[in-house]
């Protein structure tokens, strides 16, 4: 991947944040620290939750819902 091709994705991920906050103002370093930060956990996040319900259904990862509703993820091979 060239610069320009990073500098593009990079200006993606500033115009989804404005798209959801379209309110926001900030700075060069509060945009790298908290607007793009904040994009790539979620977006990991959702990469990790995706990743789980796969292996949930390969049967490899157990998941468990507790009594307060949080959930839990353990080896099924316990």
């Amino acid at each position: 991947m060239d610069d320009d091709d990073e500098v593009e994705l990079v200006a993606n991920e500033i115009s989804r944040y404005l798209t959801k906050h379209a309110e926001a103002a900030d700075s060069l370093e509060g945009i790298q620290r908290w607007w793009l930060t904040r994009i790539r956990i979620e977006e990991a996040a959702q990469r990790v939750k995706r990743a789980l319900e796969s292996l949930v259904h390969r049967g490899t990862v157990v998941m468990e819902v507790l009594p307060d509703g949080g959930v839990l993820y353990r080896s099924a091979c316990r």
